[in-house]
């Protein structure tokens, strides 16, 4: 189970999010009165994904002792007819065959949080005093 806390308060728009012992900052752009101080909330999901499909592909190489050197994704995200869309670019380095590259890509596509955002998800909230 993964726990997140995420605190704004001051600066506008700016987020301090505290995962475990990391701590990252959120924002939004100038354009949109922040400080672009950090990433946009669009920017982490997208984050969270790419890093799981590559860490996903990785994993399945390293077990499979595949020569994976590297992999680069490039993800984007768009509004299109009141639908969203996640555009992803992979590229796969290292002395691998066709079929082995065709697998880390099939295989990054089954990553938990890929599972998480294109199933069945449920946000329960609930308000608490401060203490």
């Amino acid at each position: 189970m993964s726990s997140v806390t995420v605190r704004i308060a001051d600066e506008p728009y700016v987020t301090s999010i505290k995962a475990g012992p990391h701590e990252i900052v959120a924002d939004e752009p100038s354009e949109l009165g922040g400080a672009d101080s950090g990433p946009d909330p669009y920017g982490l999901l997208l984050a969270s994904l790419g890093s799981c499909k590559a860490i996903t592909a990785s994993m399945y190489a390293r077990r499979k002792g595949w020569p994976l050197d590297a992999m680069e994704l490039d993800l984007s995200h768009t509004r299109e007819d009141g639908f969203e869309r996640i555009d992803v670019v992979i590229r796969v380095f290292g002395d691998l065959d066709d079929t082995q590259r065709e697998r880390l890509v099939e295989i990054a596509g089954k990553c938990p949080v890929e599972k998480t955002i294109t199933g069945e998800l449920r946000v329960n909230v609930r308000t608490e005093a401060p203490a």
